[in-house]
């Protein structure tokens, strides 16, 4: 029997220490990451709205930024193993520190331009902390049970990150004065958590093959055709969602729509009803992780946005509003859990790992970075939300089709 509550499908697996005190340090971590991820998610693009008044193109790039990190992560690893030599959980540290200092200068500038530069560069260096993150789960945690226990601690993450959020919207409601103080709590998590990760076991030191992407790894796309599929099949799925999903705040955030949402009830459709799925859905995901073939999991996630995309831009009543959230909540948890782990169950072995991982980052982060923007970009040349959100369906629809060439091959097990 596992430390999470969770049998495992094979108990001849035994809980090793440093599984059991990764998964405690982990279960302290997702509490305070809850926060932050649902700060770079939904309250900065909305105090780019109601605090700072950004025009459209501006906060495309506020939204582009984000993904700017996955491209520049082959450069962190580089950095990490030749310029500046640490251990995985030592990199992230560092580069936690650096986020903290960042939202704090955010939260003290009275000046929009000053803001956007320092959130920009916090969300990239919190990006790039994901290779060496994917690396700790890799060696910590079992691939027999490794999706069940991301599927638990983002249900932590999921919870914390509900009970805060409903008060921070009321806390908006009362004074919009009051984003400096939500801002440095965002400050204060980014601490918590680059304490826990000083504190987290077998942290190896980057190896320095990992960094020989742009020169010989860069042949994996060329030679593994497997690889190269999902990843552009994946790609399609996500220059669907991640151009229109920013636009679901100025969707109902901006008065010119007609929706026009207190920020009590924003917290609550962006937050915390897609938070409230996380916890009733992370566990089912983590199972299928573990149990299914991998294209199984994308057709199901792929058609879970497939359905509440549309649902949310021609849906004009709260109710279904909230039901669009639910069902985009239950296919967000279950696309994050893929995510950090698919590269762990496609890679061919354990040395290879940082290569495959460099290049899922490198080609997520460039099509994430174009995508982000090129919903603000299509609005400011006249086209209509209703219009950007059909593209986003069929393209969604399309990766579906895709995903369904590959249910039955052995390697996505």
């Amino acid at each position: 029997m596992s430390p999470f509550f969770l049998k495992s499908k094979d108990d001849s697996v035994p809980v090793s220490d440093i599984e059991r005190k990764t998964f405690r340090l982990d279960c302290v971590r997702f509490i305070f990451q809850g926060f932050i991820d649902a700060e770079f998610k939904t309250y900065v693009l909305l105090f780019a709205i109601r605090i700072f008044d950004m025009p459209d193109r501006v906060k495309g790039i506020l939204s582009a930024t984000v993904y700017l990190g996955l491209v520049m992560a082959p450069f962190a690893l580089k950095f990490f193993s030749k310029i500046w030599p640490l251990k995985n959980n030592q990199a992230i540290a560092a580069l936690l520190c650096l986020v903290a200092a960042n939202i704090a200068i955010a939260a003290w500038t009275k000046y929009g331009v000053v803001f956007l530069i320092c959130i920009a560069l916090a969300q990239m260096l919190y990006k790039l902390t994901l290779p060496f993150v994917t690396d700790i789960y890799n060696r910590n945690y079992p691939r027999v049970r490794r999706g069940q226990i991301i599927g638990t601690l983002f249900t932590i993450l999921a919870v914390a990150g509900v009970l805060l959020s409903y008060f921070i919207g009321k806390m908006l409601d009362r004074s919009l004065g009051n984003y400096r103080f939500i801002l440095l709590l965002a400050v204060f998590s980014a601490l918590i958590c680059c304490r826990v990760f000083m504190a987290m076991p077998n942290g190896r030191v980057i190896a320095e093959e990992s960094t020989s992407v742009f020169r010989s790894n860069l042949s994996i796309l060329l030679n593994d055709k497997l690889f190269s599929s999902i990843l552009c099949l994946w790609s399609l799925m996500s220059v669907a969602f991640q151009m229109i999903f920013p636009l679901r705040m100025e969707y109902v955030a901006n008065a010119k729509y007609g929706i026009n949402l207190s920020n009590a009830d924003i917290t609550t459709l962006m937050v915390v009803v897609p938070t409230i799925t996380r916890v009733a859905s992370a566990f089912f995901w983590g199972k299928i992780f573990d149990a299914q073939n991998f294209a199984v999991m994308k057709i199901l996630v792929n058609c879970c946005y497939l359905v509440s995309i549309p649902l949310f831009f021609f849906g004009k009543s709260f109710f279904v509003l909230v039901l669009s959230a639910t069902i985009l909540g239950i296919g967000f948890t279950g696309n994050l859990t893929a995510w950090q782990l698919w590269v762990t169950k496609i890679v061919p072995s354990s040395e290879k790992l940082g290569a495959y991982v460099s290049i899922d980052m490198i080609v997520m982060g460039l099509r994430d970075a174009f995508s982000a923007g090129l919903g603000y970009y299509l609005l400011s040349k006249s086209f209509s939300l209703h219009t950007i959100c059909l593209i986003s369906t069929a393209l969604i629809a399309i990766s579906i089709v895709g995903f369904c060439c590959f249910i039955k091959n052995p390697r996505l097990r």
